[in-house]
């Protein structure tokens, strides 16, 4: 399973309506569009964050996801986590992990509702029938994860990721249940842990304040 985001918000400007067999993924890289392009591949329907799988599982962490959450609730991630996946992270690192955002979820922090920007709105464009429709989003929305690397050495120092190189590239290797299941315990310790520290970041602002305003931080 790989990645095969499209970001089809119906509040961002230009945006086209999201088609499964036709639309590319965006700033995923070769890798998911080539999965996604492979002959017996499947796609999830997710207009904001689809997957593409292949193999044994494809149908289940494909299937059914039209309305589900962004990488929480009833999202392949989820399926995946349920399965025991393992993570391969190659040439790139935790700042490209998603599957710490369904973390976030796991942890039960009230913050995966405050969206990546508010701008994008809380639906999404999709074509059916070849009209464009607008279709409302559950209030699932993966946050910021530019301080993602922050995890690197928590997960060095509970033995929770393996270092390689496949060809030239670096590459880490993660167990997707013990890895979501620490990071959901430590999130719960220390809430704003994975946040940025940039004062132009909207969610990371927003969801630190939410935080503060219940008395977590």
């Amino acid at each position: 399973m790989m990645p095969t985001f499209t970001y089809c918000y119906s509040g961002i400007w230009g945006v086209k309506p999201f088609n499964p067999e036709t639309t590319p993924s965006v700033f995923m890289g070769v890798l998911p569009e080539t999965l996604r392009s492979c002959s017996g591949a499947r796609r999830s329907a997710s207009p904001t964050y689809s997957v593409a799988a292949f193999g044994r599982h494809a149908e289940l962490l494909t299937k059914g996801k039209e309305n589900a959450g962004g990488l929480g609730p009833g999202s392949s991630f989820e399926d995946a986590y349920r399965l025991g996946a393992r993570i391969l992270l190659l040439g790139v690192g935790n700042n490209r992990n998603s599957m710490i955002h369904y973390a976030e979820y796991a942890s039960g922090l009230p913050v995966c509702d405050i969206p990546y920007r508010a701008f994008w709105g809380s639906s999404a464009l999709v074509e059916r029938g070849g009209e464009a429709v607008e279709v409302p989003l559950k209030p699932d929305f993966p946050g910021c994860s530019a301080n993602f690397g922050a995890a690197d050495e928590f997960l060095v120092e509970h033995n929770l990721r393996t270092r390689g190189s496949i060809c030239a590239a670096s590459a880490c290797l993660l167990d997707a249940q013990p890895m979501v299941d620490a990071i959901a315990e430590q999130l719960r310790k220390t809430p704003d842990w994975l946040f940025c520290e940039s004062i132009s970041c909207e969610p990371c602002t927003l969801r630190r304040a939410r935080l503060r305003s219940l008395g977590l931080l």
